[in-house]
């Protein structure tokens, strides 16, 4: 038998060239490779957590987003519910108050206004409709003597410069702009009811009393600051009528609350803060 003998090499080019590699060498890829294993497997399990986080996050974010369109649902379906209470004891109340046989569809129209109105500017609707009854006894159509029209009894002149301002200026019945259609006019009942609330609440923003801007509407604002200079008469028994009806109106309703205030001193659309009258 012939025996092999080896020899060291210390030749490291030679090692190369004859293919020989060290042991450790393999070692090391090995290491690597498990490394690289155990990294891809380390981010895929992070991405994947990563990935059910944002999923939660998002029904999350649906949910969330789900009740707040049930929330504003409800609360719509509930103001929707309250305005029709309102008409309903203002139709009644149109019905107690009518001394003429109204159609239908002017009841509504006045209920309509007549609630629009009193949110606008924060009146109490029995106290609108006790105004118009006495000034009008609720005749859409009536004229006096002296030419003042419709629900409200305004005169010529005050109601189309009324119309006017709110043209020039629509915030002032709370719209951002107005087309020359849809103006307020003081010989329909819309508009009648639009420029008498408002006129009457420029008045309470004038003299800063309800009980003096109603002396002021009755008999225009020229008389009434020279009757007050004068302490000429002023329209007491008129007035006392509008407060007596309002307390009536009030007391019919089902609810039988007590009184409330003619207009409400807190509401947040009502731009007439006036001094709340002592009555």
């Amino acid at each position: 038998m012939k025996l092999i003998k080896f020899r060291r090499c210390e030749d490291k080019s030679e090692i190369v060239k004859r293919g020989v590699v060290p042991i450790p060498f393999y070692f090391l890829i090995f290491i690597f490779l498990t490394a690289t294993a155990g990294a891809g497997g380390s981010v895929f399990w992070i991405m994947k957590k990563d990935n059910e986080v944002e999923k939660e996050r998002r029904v999350k974010i649906f949910l969330q987003n789900q009740i707040k369109e049930r929330d504003i649902l409800l609360q719509q379906n509930r103001q929707e519910i309250d305005q029709l209470k309102r008409r309903v004891e203002i139709l009644d109340a149109i019905q107690d108050l009518s001394k003429a046989d109204l159609p239908e569809n002017d009841k509504r129209k006045i209920a309509k206004e007549v609630d629009e109105a009193s949110q606008k500017y924060g009146y109490n609707p029995m106290f609108l409709l006790a105004l118009m009854s006495t000034e009008s006894s609720l005749r859409p159509s009536v004229e006096s003597s002296k030419g003042a029209h419709g629900l409200m009894q305004l005169m010529p002149n005050t109601g189309r410069a009324l119309s006017r301002q709110v043209r020039e200026s629509p915030a002032i019945v709370g719209e951002e702009k107005i087309d020359a259609a849809d103006l307020p006019h003081y010989r329909e009942i819309e508009g009648n009811i639009t420029l008498g609330a408002l006129y009457l609440t420029k008045l309470m923003l004038q003299y800063k009393s309800l009980e003096k801007a109603v002396y002021a509407y009755n008999l225009g604002p020229a008389i009434y600051d020279k009757r007050a200079k004068e302490g000429g008469p002023m329209p007491r028994q008129y007035y006392a009528k509008i407060i007596n009806k309002y307390h009536k109106l009030v007391q019919e309703q089902e609810r039988q609350e007590p009184v409330p205030n003619l207009y409400a001193m807190d509401n947040a659309s009502l731009f007439a803060r006036a001094d709340p009258y002592d009555y």
